[in-house]
């Protein structure tokens, strides 16, 4: 047994001296891309933040779909897509259009195959990096309401069988040990040495079935850190990281750093240092408020507009009674996330406000 433990140690260790190695490289292209030299190659990932609105309103509906897989809404869930939508900045429209595909649907495992194979359709040149992000984000979007259901289950592996087949399962793991270890951060439940020991797993895990570890941060981090964010916690540190790879924004003609690394940094990854993770922490949680807040004003906006929706409709007098239960219903459910969302903002901050003690 201790030989076994001996060689995924080694296996985690090759693995992340693999990819810093790998970062150094692609950290010195990305300077060169962005003083004007040799433009992106094609291993570099394209962050969803960066991609064209359609495309991010797309991978958003996959995830509101997963939350009606078990056959109700959960304002929590409600509360989770708006921090996502905020992360990826979609507008008013896009936003609009997942609220719509919440509305009374049935959705079954085969729905959600249909939807990830159209967004992976999408971003030819990241398959299997959207692939995987869709199955994190999956898998998070389920957490939210405190249970995931034997649906939730089935669609996430209906989804990653669909993709990965025999490399599903592996997959399904990388999905759940990465969720847990973010959340596990942001929480402060754990020593920097654990932490050590999960990034390690996470690398062995991604080597094992062969994914790509930004696939993991194409969309961000699902406590709520947007690439940019990301970019922003390496940079803070002076980090490289010892999981990341690059990324061009397109958008703003940027190059992101994705990876483990913003909640890793070689400053108390490799020196065990709990205070560094602290000071780490604390710059992940004011950018997870930062988050929250952006949510908070565009549900609020929404609400808003809801609320208008409804009191112009009850004035009219060839009202439907079915659509005025609807936005009825809408707008109970969205001021029951707004609060949700209002509540978990204040924990942060109150964390936040510990962690600086």
């Amino acid at each position: 047994m201790d030989r076994t433990f001996e060689e995924w140690d080694r296996r985690a260790t090759e693995a992340i001296n693999g990819a810093e190695s790998e970062l150094k490289d692609l950290w010195g292209k990305a300077r060169a891309s962005a003083e004007g030299g040799t433009p992106r190659g094609p291993t570099e990932t394209v962050a969803l933040e960066a991609r064209p609105e359609e495309v991010r309103a797309l991978y958003a509906r996959v995830l509101a779909a997963q939350c009606l897989i078990d056959g109700r809404l959960d304002p929590r869930e409600v509360q989770y897509l708006y921090v996502f939508m905020s992360r990826v900045g979609l507008g008013s429209d896009s936003r609009e259009e997942v609220r719509r595909s919440l509305d009374g649907v049935e959705v079954g495992a085969e729905d959600l195959v249909r939807l990830v194979e159209e967004v992976v359709s999408e971003v030819p040149d990241n398959e299997d990096e959207v692939a995987v992000s869709l199955i994190k984000d999956m898998t998070q979007v389920s957490r939210a309401d405190g249970a995931v259901l034997p649906p939730e289950e089935e669609s996430i592996r209906a989804v990653a069988e669909a993709r990965f087949g025999e490399r599903a399962e592996r997959v399904i793991e990388l999905a759940a040990k990465t969720v847990e270890y973010e959340e596990a951060l942001i929480k402060g439940d754990v020593s920097a040495s654990e932490l050590e020991k999960s990034v390690k797993d996470i690398a062995a895990v991604a080597t094992a079935a062969s994914v790509p570890i930004t696939a993991l941060f194409f969309s961000g981090s699902v406590v709520g850190l947007s690439a940019a964010g990301i970019t922003s916690g390496l940079a803070a540190l002076g980090l490289g990281g010892v999981l990341g790879l690059s990324a061009m924004v397109t958008g703003i003609g940027a190059v992101v750093v994705l990876g483990v690394a913003v909640y890793a940094g070689a400053k108390w990854l490799l020196g065990g240092k709990d205070r560094e993770l602290k000071k780490q922490r604390e710059r992940m949680i004011q950018e997870v408020v930062k988050r929250h807040q952006g949510a908070i004003e565009d549900l609020t906006e929404d609400v808003t507009g809801i609320g208008l929706k409804l009191a112009e409709y009850v004035s009219r007098s060839d009202r439907n009674e079915a659509e005025l239960a609807r936005l009825n219903g809408d707008l109970r459910m969205f001021n029951a996330a707004l609060a949700e969302l209002q509540q978990e903002k204040g924990d942060l901050e109150a964390r936040s406000a510990q962690h600086a003690v």
